[in-house]
């Protein structure tokens, strides 16, 4: 009996700690898309282009910094100037090189990684207007 509750108590240790080290990572991963999109944003401001999120800030279990001018996502959302669209298809409604993008854990889920990086860069124009955040593989 006494066994047992060690084991309990480990197991349960254990289960703490890796809790404790996800939720640092989740506050990481919230730091880090905050400071990108700040950059985004302030590039978009700088230029004078609109500021595209690709990955809706509304969805998904880990809140994103804000929606931009334009907010794309395959699913709907609540954010103003929100688009439901594919991004591996040309997103019609963006002329070549006319924004700055902010892509936030998206290209993970995509089918076609080429299609969509090729269709994100005619919007930016060049990689120093697409600000692009990724899941770490190991969370």
């Amino acid at each position: 009996m006494t066994a047992g509750r060690k084991i309990a108590w480990g197991v349960g240790g254990t289960v703490a700690a890796a809790s404790v080290w996800e939720l640092g990572w989740w506050f990481r991963r919230l730091a880090v898309r905050k400071r990108v999109y700040r950059e985004a944003l302030a590039e978009a401001k700088r230029l004078g282009r609109p500021l595209v999120v690709v990955g809706a800030p509304d969805l998904g279990p880990t809140p994103g910094p804000g929606c931009g001018d334009y907010t794309v996502d395959i699913d709907p959302t609540t954010c103003p100037g929100g688009i439901r669209a594919d991004i591996t298809r040309p997103l019609v409604f963006f002329p070549d090189d006319s924004a700055v993008v902010f892509v936030s854990y998206v290209l993970e889920y995509v089918n076609d990684l080429d299609a969509a990086r090729q269709e994100l860069l005619r919007i930016a124009g060049d990689e120093s207007r697409l600000f692009i955040i990724r899941v770490e593989p190991w969370t």
